[in-house]
């Protein structure tokens, strides 16, 4: 495209230069308006020759490659964002409850958070995996965190006294 405008530059410049140096070198009177009207005809043929020689199927089609690549590309966009709010969302979810676990005595925990979309369409913490040493006394008062704070009912909690 870049090289198309150039050519049409160079060749309005081409024109323009001649119908400068026919106007030049002709002498005055009606010898003279007959060459302007000529060369003016002529830079006005090169101005628009570009218009006239368009190949505007070729244009379409570089337009519909050009759609089908920004649709493909917006979609890998959303699920890329997706992926990423899920990660900052389940990393962030995981530090949280870490900090909570150590305050309740629990210690050595590995956590791992899914999320899922809600209704509202937004991501949410959905499920919680915990592996580590706890009694049940900080299980149930985790639990009952995890279901107030996040929502996530104890169904949807997977606890395990071995950090597989």
């Amino acid at each position: 495209m870049t090289e198309l405008i150039r050519i049409w530059v160079l060749g309005l410049t081409g024109a323009a230069f001649l119908a400068a140096i026919a106007m030049t070198l002709t002498p005055k009177g009606r010898p003279r308006a007959v060459v302007g009207l000529v060369a003016g005809l002529g830079t006005i043929i090169a101005l628009i020759a570009p218009i006239v020689e368009f190949d505007y199927a070729a244009f379409s089609q570089n337009i519909a490659g050009f759609e089908s690549s920004l649709e493909t590309r917006t979609a890998e966009w959303e699920v890329e964002q997706e992926r990423l709010s899920s990660l900052i969302i389940r990393e962030r979810s995981e530090a949280y409850i870490l900090d909570k676990a150590e305050s309740l005595g629990l210690v050595g925990l590995d956590i791992e958070v899914a999320t899922a979309r809600g209704s509202d369409g937004w991501l949410y913490p959905h499920r919680i995996w915990i592996s580590g040493p706890h009694t049940q006394s900080q299980q149930s008062a985790l639990s009952e965190f995890l279901t107030g704070t996040f929502g996530i009912p104890v169904e949807r909690q997977y606890w395990s006294e071995t950090n597989e």
